[in-house]
């Protein structure tokens, strides 16, 4: 009788190969979740603040209830939409470098990136949402003064974030095997040449 039971392999530290020569860093890309996402995640991320406090601030003229289903709508359509939207061929632009670096720090545990900029993005973030937790409590209260403040603490932030974003991404694109893939486009090679010879 055969036993119904799998053999796991022991988990392999970063950098070290497992028996099936499978190198971790590749497995994060197998699982759907080393590769970055397109440039409309970032656009996303951008607007989310606006939207979320304009959207709470509907209360003052409609009812509760709307608001709040307007609010899940917002929240719904903002993490939809980046993966509803096709991925382009590489282009190069600001807003797919920046969607590659917030990758490669999300990686980081995996693949270690330089620390000082590891601390500066941690610091960045933490201010960030911050502002926009201020926002939203001066949509919250009705008060213009929290609601712009923080908006205007959160995209500030967000300017510096994202240039940071972009800055980690040239600095690591070709550290890794797995950062090297990303930008090349795939190929088929078994395509009839135009100008093959009958």
């Amino acid at each position: 009788m055969q036993n119904s039971q799998r053999h796991l392999l022991p988990k392999a530290a970063a950098g070290q190969n497992q028996a099936s020569g499978a190198n971790t860093p590749l497995l994060l890309l197998k699982s759907g979740v080393g590769g970055p996402v397109g440039p409309a995640s970032t656009y996303a991320k951008i607007v989310a603040p606006a939207l979320i406090t304009a959207a709470i601030w509907t209360k003052i003229w409609l009812d509760t209830a709307f608001t709040v289903m307007l609010v899940v709508g917002v929240l719904l359509l903002l993490f939809r939409l980046p993966k509803l939207l096709p991925n382009r061929r590489w282009t190069g632009n600001w807003a797919e470098k920046a969607s590659f670096g917030e990758r490669i720090w999300l990686n980081r545990p995996l693949i270690p990136i330089p620390q000082e900029i590891n601390h500066r993005l941690s610091v960045l973030h933490l201010v960030f949402w911050a502002g926009v937790l201020i926002a939203i409590l001066g949509a919250f209260t009705s008060s213009p003064i929290l609601s712009g403040t923080g908006l205007l603490v959160g995209y500030a932030t967000q300017a510096v974030c994202l240039r940071k974003l972009i800055d980690l991404y040239e600095l690591m694109k070709d550290k890794a095997p797995l950062y090297r893939f990303w930008t090349s486009a795939p190929e088929n090679d078994n395509k009839p040449k135009k100008n093959a010879k009958a």
